[in-house]
């Protein structure tokens, strides 16, 4: 619950200061090729989609809710508890996806701001600290997942 409390709130108050400091469009170098640029995204990640926030909306509320289904189904079924790497993993992906889901119930867009020039003219799509804690968080449990699935498998050959 702390990686979530600390990701929700480092999120906001990033974006609330992006809405207080820069006017819409308005970006401002930080250093080399990143730059601060304030955005408002209506669709999903990477702004795919825009234009539809109701899709990412939905799909923020339907994993919000499944996290603790899933985690309850692995316990009691092959008595599964997530050791603290996997709680901060899943807590990173859950706080991203809450702050984003914030900004959509109360602005009907994500403010976005990370902006980085990968090549001079072609930038990376602007994200924010919600975004990056969501990929963090789900690249982590995909190493978890493989792990655990290299594990099972190590100890399914040695019987």
């Amino acid at each position: 619950m702390a990686v979530i409390g600390l990701v929700v709130g480092v999120d906001q108050i990033t974006k609330a200061c992006v809405r207080d400091s820069l006017a819409l469009g308005e970006s401002i170098q930080l250093f080399g090729p990143v730059f601060l640029t304030h955005v408002q995204n209506t669709g999903a990640v990477f702004g795919l989609g825009q234009g539809y926030p109701i899709v990412p909306t939905i799909a923020s509320i339907i994993i919000l809710a499944l996290i603790p289904f899933i985690l309850r189904y692995l316990h009691v079924h092959y008595k599964y508890s997530p050791n603290v790497f996997e709680v901060c993993s899943i807590g990173l992906i859950a706080g991203g996806a809450i702050g984003n889901l914030i900004d959509r119930l109360i602005f009907g867009a994500v403010t976005d701001f990370v902006d980085i020039e990968v090549l001079p003219g072609l930038r990376w799509p602007a994200f924010n600290v919600a975004d990056a804690c969501i990929v963090i968080g789900t690249i982590l449990v995909l190493i978890i997942l493989f792990r655990h699935s290299a594990a099972e498998g190590t100890h399914n050959n040695a019987r």
